[in-house]
């Protein structure tokens, strides 16, 4: 049942398509019609021809948007070179809303560039192609730039017609896009949610198991200081105080071990508050490992760091970790705790002298295993810094090691961990850069372009206007019956064109005029008239317009 009515409603959108492309070529046909039949002596042929080939551009529209786009601007294209080879002298601009049509449809429905180029190309050269043949049949130099003038306004207009509503067509692709992909994160987030509490639920146990089992660590490792310092001592009164202590140790260590072990059943919550016991200042750390036997000073700059802070919790892992090692890997060895605030943040260095009469190892430290590991995890994953390695050398070698952390107070995620950083919020943020971007070009490039040609125009005819001026003080020197030769080369570059003048006097018989401007100006300004007959200068004039 679910499969037939996926058929009915695909089948109900392909119908609902056709009737679309049917309803936009008929409106497109009929606005020609309307037009052509207006301007053109005979458009049923031209009528005819341009329905035909806007039938199969927006039949192919859905499935070949650029081919369906180049059908619609080759009819356009066409319409340019008849009149740009003076075989029409009429612009019918309904060929534009097809074309604008298609281009738009053509954006929405790929994101390719090199088609739209390769066609805005191949259009402006044909054109252009088209001028050149009849800038070489006229063989004027005035004709030939104005020609440049007007085929450079028409790369104006076809940056308005086809450019700019294929970029306002991607803009739109890119903005459902964006919406689409809304709903998409939306609708993973919501499957996802109980999914993602469990395993936050799981990290925080992870988490908080970890601190207690470096804390469960650090007690076994006192234990086993208390141990040799009992096996070593001679069997007097203080034996029997060293072995009680010794019991108590275990004991409080067998109680830590079963909260480990409880909190690994309870919520996160719970987990949270267990897991926080048993962290003291860092004064009372040292202190405790003192009492059990080993060598340590405390130095201290500064106020000590919030037990309850989270800086201060891991300060005091650090420490603890540091400790257990120098207990582990260094009995008897001297060992300085260092603790300086400065500027916001919490500096700790252990350093331990190595074990008696032995020399550090060379190379990596032993001791960089999974406490370590974590302590580093910790601290960087706060945005801090963290080292362990050999501590200082001496005449007899590299001794000892060390375990030195930089903890700020305020924490600083490292990158791609928060929100901003998570894949979705990557994606997210890139349809919305491309989105912007798109939208800011289809709104830009268009009228960029445009301004471009038409300053480009503006500049050519100034170019030419300027140059058809011939000064007075050169008409004046100009003497009836001077050879031409010698006329023409105090002429300006350009003439005049004649036929933009209005029942201008009547010609000398047999001769030739030209038609030089007197000034550069807006308006019609006045031109002067040169005759030429058999060679020589027949008549000079000036005649006054307006």
């Amino acid at each position: 049942m679910r499969k037939r009515w996926m058929r009915l409603v695909a089948v109900a959108d392909r119908w609902r398509g056709a009737a679309a492309d049917s309803a936009l070529w008929g409106g497109c046909v009929a606005l020609v019609a309307w037009e052509v039949g207006g301007v053109r002596a005979a458009p049923t042929i031209e009528v005819a021809a341009v329905a035909a080939v806007l039938a199969a551009a927006f039949a192919l529209r859905r499935r070949r948007p650029f081919a369906a786009l180049g059908l619609a601007l080759a009819a356009l294209v066409a319409q340019v070179v008849a009149i740009a080879l003076t075989l029409t002298s009429t612009l019918a601009l309904s060929y534009a809303v097809a074309c604008a049509v298609l281009a738009f449809s053509a954006g929405r429905r790929s994101d390719r560039t090199a088609p739209v180029a390769a066609m805005f190309a191949t259009a402006a050269l044909a054109t252009l192609m088209a001028y050149a043949v009849n800038w070489i049949r006229v063989g004027d130099a005035r004709e030939t730039l104005t020609g440049v003038t007007d085929w450079a306004g028409g790369l104006a207009a076809l940056a308005a017609i086809m450019l700019a509503p294929w970029l306002l067509g991607r803009y739109r692709r890119r903005h459902a896009e964006l919406r689409t992909a809304g709903w998409e994160i939306a609708e993973r987030m919501e499957r996802a949610r109980d999914l993602d509490a469990e395993r936050a639920r799981l990290r925080e146990r992870a988490r908080i198991a970890t601190q207690m089992h470096d804390s469960l660590g650090h007690d076994l490792a006192l234990i086993a200081v208390r141990a040799a310092a009992v096996e070593m001592a001679p069997e007097d009164g203080g034996t029997r105080e060293a072995a009680a202590g010794l019991r108590s140790a275990a004991h409080d260590a067998n109680l830590r071990l079963r909260k480990i072990i409880g909190v690994l059943h309870e919520d996160a919550d719970a987990g949270t508050r267990n897991g926080a016991e048993g962290e003291g200042d860092l004064a009372a750390l040292v202190d405790r490992a003192v009492r059990a036997g080993l060598d340590v000073r405390l130095l201290r700059e500064g106020a000590d760091p919030d037990p309850a802070s989270p800086a201060g919790r891991a300060a005091h892992r650090v420490v603890e970790e540091a400790l257990t090692n120098a207990a582990r890997y260094a009995p008897g060895a001297a060992v300085t705790v260092r603790l300086v605030r400065a500027k916001g943040a919490t500096r700790v260095r252990v350093s331990d002298t190595g074990s008696a009469g032995a020399a550090a190892p060379r190379g990596p430290a032993v001791r960089d295993g999974s406490g370590l590991a974590g302590l580093r995890e910790l601290v960087e994953g706060r945005g801090g810094g963290f080292s362990a390695g050999p501590g200082t050398a001496t005449d007899g070698g590299v001794r000892g090691f060390a375990v030195a952390a930089d903890i700020p107070d305020s924490a600083e995620p490292p990158p791609g961990t928060g929100p901003e950083g998570t894949e979705t919020a990557r994606r997210l943020s890139g349809a919305r850069r491309s989105a912007r971007r798109r939208l800011a070009a289809a709104l830009t490039v268009p009228p960029a372009l445009a301004a471009t040609a038409v300053a480009a125009g503006f500049a050519v005819l100034a170019y030419v206007g300027t140059h058809t001026v011939l000064p007075a003080d050169d008409y004046a020197r100009l003497r009836v019956g001077q050879d031409r030769a010698a006329v023409e080369r105090e002429l300006p570059r350009f003439d005049y064109p004649a036929r933009d003048l209005v029942d201008p006097p009547p010609a000398p018989p047999g001769s030739t005029c030209r038609f030089y401007l007197v000034e550069w100006e807006n308006g019609l300004p006045p031109v002067y008239r040169l005759c030429f007959a058999e060679g020589r200068l027949a008549a000079k004039d000036r005649i006054a317009r307006g």
